[in-house]
Order: C-alpha cells, then sequence, then structure tokens
C-alpha cells in the first residue's frame, strides 16, 4: 500500500459493495462525487506507524484526498493497482484498519 512516498504492506484485504443512503448520484459538499452503489475496500495493516501518514489522506485536514493505492499481483502474473481514497480508520495496539472507496482499478500485464 503507498501513502504518497510511504510503503506499507497490507495483512488482510476485503472488496465489497455498499449502498449509500441518496436517491441519485451527487457532489458530496462539493468534494467528491457519490454514487448510489460503491466499491469499498477494508484494509487491514498490523504496522501501526501507517497511522502517523493517514492525516494526508483524509479530508478535514486536507481539502483534497490524497489517493491511496493498494498493488499486488493476481495468479496470472499481472499488477493489479487499487487507486483508493480513505474514508474512515480504527486502531488499536497490534493493528489499523482502513476503511477506503474504490475509485479505479488499473491492470497491467507483465
Amino acid at each position: 500500500m503507498l501513502i504518497g512516498e510511504n510503503s506499507f504492506a497490507v495483512n488482510e484485504i476485503k472488496v465489497f459493495q455498499t449502498e449509500n443512503p441518496i436517491t441519485e448520484p451527487t457532489t458530496r459538499g462539493g468534494v467528491y462525487f457519490a454514487e448510489l452503489k460503491e466499491l469499498k475496500v477494508q484494509a487491514t495493516i498490523r504496522d501501526t506507524s501507517v497511522s502517523k501518514h493517514l492525516s494526508k489522506a483524509m479530508l478535514g485536514p486536507n481539502k483534497d484526498f490524497l489517493d491511496i493505492t493498494l498493488q499486488g499481483d493476481n495468479k496470472d502474473g499481472q499488477k493489479i493497482s487499487l487507486v483508493t481514497n480513505l474514508t474512515n480508520s480504527m486502531q488499536n495496539v497490534s493493528k489499523v484498519i482502513l476503511y477506503l472507496t474504490l475509485k479505479d482499478v488499473i491492470i497491467e500485464s507483465q
């Protein structure tokens, strides 16, 4: 996983679809666009030092989302990149769980 120039190993990942409580696609707060259904990513990282980099990626302290990219390879040797935005995080002493909205998927042949 890449947050800016910083790389972290993802220990668990889940991709799932959710429904937004809206009746039509809309721009939220003039900042980002929300669809009726969105793909979400839940990523668990056991390296808790990632938490000090999260403020760079969230709205609130920033005017724009910073893209967080999750990269891996599939069984066919293709490089897969999930481009996401951080919407929430939870942390305890052993792990950080990130909740992200999926923006784009890039698949590259090797």
